[in-house]
């Protein structure tokens, strides 16, 4: 049996889709002494798979709690990592509940102004929520239980069906799966919905984070990180500053690409997303 014990303090990074998960976890995954563990979607997912992605801490029962840390420590045993280090922007609506699989967790939540979240969304969406490249399959063949294969059969069937075909399977959907994502696909924009999540993944995990103590939840901002943010992302998770890391970042950041869509964008697109983001916006103090 694979044992859970030297997972200790991992590094959950939270944060919209589109919104610098990804390049922060690349970032943070060159450092020597972490196991990086990129959208494990169906491990999270083990035991709750008819649900959102939404969960609350009494999801997290023994069973669940048991299975994802078994699939960590595995992937952490395999890699030599001392540390683990994952990201998943779904967890944003559900910090409580990856709190209760990893109370001592450390969540880095990394902040972009949702207009250019929502384009960007709109726009990867449209692109890959159909197709399944060979690597994603493979990932997910890896992750995946036997009784979950019930629940995603669908979703791969429709992946894979010919264009022509696809619309019998119902909207396609990307992306955290918020309540009701698939109804309002059907009501919707695609904007609208990137929007949306982009809105709730943000509060969920600001008022989630927010409640914990300082040494357990950051918040960062994609306008304006730079290497001194970079360092002290490092110093809240406990690592040291590596070189792997720091080239990794003077190599690749560009520090205009967070709002590149916007200054690029229609108008009319901009007050669309506007009447769905406007109060967050402003709470966030982005306006």
């Amino acid at each position: 049996m694979t044992t859970d014990v030297t997972i200790k303090q991992p590094i959950i990074v939270l944060g919209s889709a589109r919104s610098g998960t990804t390049f922060l976890g690349n970032l943070l995954g060159r450092h020597p002494d972490v196991c990086f563990i990129e959208e494990p979607r169906l491990v999270w997912k083990f035991g709750n798979d008819a649900r959102s992605d939404m969960l609350r801490p009494q999801h997290a029962r023994p069973e669940v709690v048991a299975h994802i840390r078994g699939q960590f420590a595995k992937r952490m045993k395999i890699s030599g990592g001392v540390r683990i280090l994952e990201k998943t922007p779904s967890n944003s609506l559900r910090l409580d509940f990856v709190r209760t699989v990893f109370p001592d967790a450390l969540f880095v939540h990394i902040l972009r102004n949702g207009y250019d979240s929502a384009l960007s969304i709109r726009s990867f969406s449209s692109k890959h929520s159909t197709g399944l490249p060979k690597a994603r399959l493979m990932q997910r063949l890896k992750e995946i239980h036997p009784r979950q294969v019930p629940h995603y059969a669908k979703e791969l069937i429709r992946r894979v069906m010919p264009k022509s075909l696809r619309r019998l399977a119902g909207p396609a959907v990307w992306g955290p799966r918020i309540p009701g994502l698939s109804e309002m696909a059907g009501e919707l924009s695609p904007l609208e919905i990137a929007a949306l999540q982009w809105r709730m993944c943000i509060e969920s995990a600001c008022h989630a984070g927010r409640k914990l103590p300082g040494d357990q939840y950051m918040e960062v901002r994609l306008e304006g990180f730079n290497e001194e943010s970079l360092r002290r992302v490092l110093a809240f998770c406990k690592l040291s500053a590596h070189e792997n890391v720091m080239n990794r970042f003077a190599e690749h950041f560009r520090p205009d690409h967070a709002t590149a869509r916007v200054k690029e964008s229609d108008p009319a697109e901009l007050e669309l997303v506007r009447t769905w983001i406007e109060p967050t916006m402003k709470w966030l103090g982005y306006e």
